[in-house]
C-alpha cells in the first residue's frame, strides 16, 4: 500500500475564548476530511484513527506534519499498538476485519477477518485482542497467532471504550445506553455490573494506582471504584464529554467534549484545573504525549480536519523562552 509523504501547512492563532493554564504551539491542517476514532502513540508519533479520510495517519509531533497515512480502510474506529512486537492494530469496521500495520515502515501487512464491525479494541497482553461490536451488543477475544476468536460475550447493551486491569487480568466496557460499567474476567464471563448515576457512559480510564475507573459520562466525568463500582467523586463537565486520557505522573485527567477540552487534576478528589473552549478545533479526542509534554486535539472547522497542539506550563517554562504566544 503506497504511503504518501504528506506536507501540511502549520498555522498559528488563538484559539481559546480565556486564558489558559495550556499554552498553544500549533495548530496543523490535517488532509481529508474531518472525523476521527482513536489516538494512540508508536514509536513517538501520535496515530490516529481517520475515517473521514479512511486512513491511519502517522502525525510526527516534532515536525508537527504527518509523515505516513495508511489508505484504503473502511471506516477505520478503535487501534491498538504493540511496540515490542512493532505492530499496530486497526479496528477496520467498513470491512469487517482488523488490519494489522507494521510500524516499521508503516504499512499494512494483514487483515484479520471477522464475524462482525470491530469498533473499540483492546490488547490483552497475552497474545489476544479484546474487540467490541457496537451493533451486535458484544465484545470478543480474538487469538492473534490463530486469527480466530476464542471467547465472545452478549453484554446486553451498546459497548464504547475499553480499559483494563493488567495485574487482575479483569476488563472492563462501558454501555452508553443502559449506563453501565461492565467487568469480566479472561473467559469474558461477567463478574460485576456497574450502574451508574449517570447516563450515557463512554470514555473510559483504569487507575492502577489508585484502582478506580474514569468514566465520561453526559454532563460529568465520574471516578468510580474498579472493585464494586461505588462512586467516589464526580466533576461537572461539558455536554457530550466523550475521550478521556490520563497522565499519571502529573496525574492529571484531560475530557474531551465537542469544543471543549476540560483539564481535571486527580490527585485524590477530582478538582478543575481548567476548561477550555476551542474556536479552530472541534472534535471528541484528546490524547497526550508524556515524552514531549504537549496535548494533542484532533478535529475539524469549516469541513477541514485540523490538529490543535498544546503544552502545559509548568514552574520552569516562562513566557519568552520560546517563540510560541502565550494563548489567551
Amino acid at each position: 500500500m503506497r504511503v504518501p509523504r504528506i506536507l501540511v501547512p502549520l498555522v498559528l492563532c488563538a484559539c481559546f475564548a480565556s486564558a489558559s493554564d495550556l499554552r498553544q504551539i500549533g495548530m496543523v491542517n490535517l488532509p481529508g476530511a474531518p472525523g476521527f476514532g482513536d489516538a494512540d502513540f508508536a514509536n513517538g508519533m501520535l496515530l490516529l484513527t481517520h475515517p473521514g479520510a479512511s486512513a491511519l495517519d502517522v502525525f510526527d509531533p516534532v515536525r508537527r506534519r504527518v509523515v505516513a497515512q495508511v489508505t484504503g480502510l473502511q471506516s477505520p474506529r478503535g487501534l491498538a499498538v504493540d511496540e515490542k512486537a512493532g505492530r499496530v492494530y486497526v479496528a477496520d469496521h467498513g470491512s469487517n476485519s482488523i488490519a494489522v500495520i507494521a510500524i516499521a515502515g508503516w504499512k499494512a501487512i494483514d487483515s484479520i477477518a471477522l464475524p462482525g464491525s470491530p469498533d473499540a479494541v483492546m490488547l490483552s497482553g497475552d497474545g489476544k485482542l479484546y474487540w467490541t461490536d457496537a451493533d451486535a451488543g458484544t465484545l470478543s477475544l480474538l487469538d492473534l497467532h490463530t486469527k480466530q476468536d476464542v471467547a465472545r460475550t452478549d453484554l446486553g447493551g451498546t459497548p464504547r471504550a475499553l480499559a483494563l486491569d493488567t495485574q487482575r487480568h479483569v476488563a472492563f466496557v462501558t454501555l452508553q445506553d443502559t449506563h453501565q460499567v461492565l467487568a469480566l474476567d479472561s473467559q469474558l464471563k461477567i463478574v460485576n455490573h456497574f450502574t451508574l448515576s449517570a447516563s450515557q457512559p463512554t470514555g473510559l480510564v483504569y487507575d492502577p494506582q489508585y484502582h478506580e475507573l474514569y468514566t465520561a459520562v453526559r454532563y460529568a466525568v465520574l471516578d468510580i471504584s474498579a472493585d464494586t463500582g461505588a462512586e467516589i467523586d464526580r466533576i461537572a463537565a461539558p455536554a457530550g464529554v466523550d475521550s478521556l486520557w490520563l497522565d499519571p505522573d502529573s496525574r492529571t485527567l484531560y475530557a474531551a467534549a465537542e469544543g471543549s477540552l476540560l483539564v481535571i487534576g486527580a490527585k485524590g478528589r477530582l478538582n478543575k484545573i481548567d476548561e477550555l473552549t476551542t474556536a479552530g478545533v472541534k472534535g471528541h479526542l484528546v490524547a497526550f504525549d508524556a515524552d514531549k509534554r504537549m496535548v494533542l486535539v484532533p478535529g475539524g472547522s469549516e469541513g477541514k480536519s485540523k490538529l490543535l497542539i498544546l503544552r502545559p506550563m509548568t514552574p520552569n517554562t516562562q513566557p519568552g523562552m520560546d517563540t510560541d504566544a502565550r494563548v489567551r
